[in-house]
């Protein structure tokens, strides 16, 4: 009787991750936290792993090119926050207000940071959190009306989902790419990480987590245009 042959294991690249952790109070914030930010860390992961490997397949293909056009719209949402933000400070310590709004239900996100722009955008969902907190202090404060709060609000959560849905789709882009490159090991990076984003969105579901409603979601309903 033959003996059955081990099967060969095939080997397996290790790659590198962190673990991030979103603390976000208000619901404008909040309304990005979930799937929404599950299809940005999918496209994100895809865009940065789709780049690379294309680039060492393809020497016409710039790396360098995606990276500093992601980086570019991450960029200027960045600056439009900070600048706000440090305009609000400013009107706040000028009525001698120090504390900030508490809020009753925040946030808690976990997730994996499998690249910088992951992480880079987590970041500015918390300087944007900060920011409508800024707000929501100045309007409890009665120093801003509540039309002109609301407004603001609307605006800046318009800009966030312009910026976030813009990046989708690049996503979806450098994932059609990745298929069309028929390049095995890189669809099945992408096959793992959407499997794994999916498998995290049930454990949230089977804990109790429900999607903020919104006003109407801003990803399917807006124009793309720039972030400005």
């Amino acid at each position: 009787m033959a003996t059955a042959q081990p099967q060969p294991t095939k080997y397996q690249y290790s790659k590198p991750s962190l673990k991030g952790k979103m603390v976000l109070n208000t619901e404008q914030a909040k309304f990005f936290a979930g799937n929404r930010f599950d299809s940005l860390m999918t496209a994100l992961f895809i865009i940065d792993v789709t780049s690379r490997k294309l680039a060492k397949n393809l020497k016409t293909f710039d790396h360098k090119a995606v990276v500093d056009a992601v980086s570019k719209k991450i960029e200027r949402m960045e600056v439009a926050v900070r600048d706000e933000s440090e305009r609000m400070d400013t009107l706040l310590k000028s009525l001698g207000i120090k504390e900030l709004a508490g809020y009753s239900s925040p946030l808690t996100r976990e997730f994996e940071i499998t690249s910088p722009e992951i992480k880079r955008m987590s970041s500015l969902l918390q300087a944007f959190d900060h920011l409508i907190i800024q707000v929501d202090t100045a309007w409890l404060h009665e120093k801003i009306d509540s039309s002109e709060a609301e407004e603001f609000r609307a605006n800046k959560s318009n800009q966030m989902a312009r910026l976030i849905r813009s990046l989708v789709g690049l996503g979806q882009s450098a994932r059609a790419k990745a298929y069309a490159s028929k390049v095995a090991e890189l669809q099945e990076d992408i096959e793992k990480a959407e499997a794994k984003v999916s498998a995290e969105k049930e454990e949230r579901e089977a804990a109790g987590h429900i999607e903020p409603d919104g006003n109407a979601d801003a990803l399917d309903s807006l124009p793309e245009e720039a972030v400005a």
